[in-house]
């Protein structure tokens, strides 16, 4: 009994997770930055996906794969990779919807460079001139945060429009990936767990 409620606790840990590391992963993909506000601020949302995917460097380099990889998005769950859309045999709607959701992500990210480099420029020439306005560069990050959501709720909208146009086994088959993919993830932090307790005994004893 123990060990199924182990079992169910480490695949549930596992959903939270990897929808984390997604979703962090993709947020700081498309959010702009705002213009003529400080590095700090500029870098705020994605320094936590940043600093976390750093913990644990093997798979959390493997979901930085999956995230460039990505040639579907499924909102509140994550990304799908080319093999595996290609996989799902998209008819020709299908394959319209799909290619307008990626249109706009590349749109996205094309606009979020920009800003990035205008804000670099802006701060680059207030620095220069001597004449920097903290409470203007506050006002310029929250707008650009409100921005930032908007435009995310517009691609997701794309992506759903996607996910709408997938028949019922289409749908079961990408809820069966999403599964395995949590199995998978909870097995290795298993391992990663017996590894850890295994390892601190000679780490104790080296201490020592």
């Amino acid at each position: 009994m123990q060990t199924s409620k182990l079992s169910v606790s480490l695949k549930l840990a596992a959903v939270s997770a990897a929808l984390a590391v997604c979703g962090a992963s993709y947020a700081a993909s498309t959010t702009t930055a705002p213009a003529g506000a400080p590095a700090a601020q500029e870098s705020s949302t994605a320094a936590p996906a940043v600093h976390h995917m750093h913990k644990d460097g093997g798979h959390h380099k493997h979901m930085r794969r999956h995230v460039r990889d990505t040639a579907m998005w499924v909102p509140g769950y994550g990304p799908l990779s080319k093999s595996f859309v290609q996989s799902l045999a998209l008819n020709d709607k299908q394959t319209a919807a799909l290619d307008a959701a990626q249109a706009g992500q590349k749109e996205a990210r094309a606009e979020r460079r920009n800003a990035r480099k205008s804000a670099m420029k802006a701060r680059a020439e207030q620095v220069k001139a001597g004449k920097i306005d903290p409470r203007q560069a506050l006002k310029q990050t929250e707008d650009a945060q409100e921005q930032a959501h908007a435009q995310r709720r517009k691609i997701d909208e794309k992506w759903l429009a996607v996910w709408d146009t997938l028949d019922t086994s289409q749908q079961q088959k990408v809820a069966a990936h999403f599964s395995e993919r949590a199995e998978k993830f909870a097995k290795h932090a298993e391992q990663r767990k017996q590894h850890r307790q295994q390892s601190a005994p000679a780490v104790e004893k080296a201490a020592s």
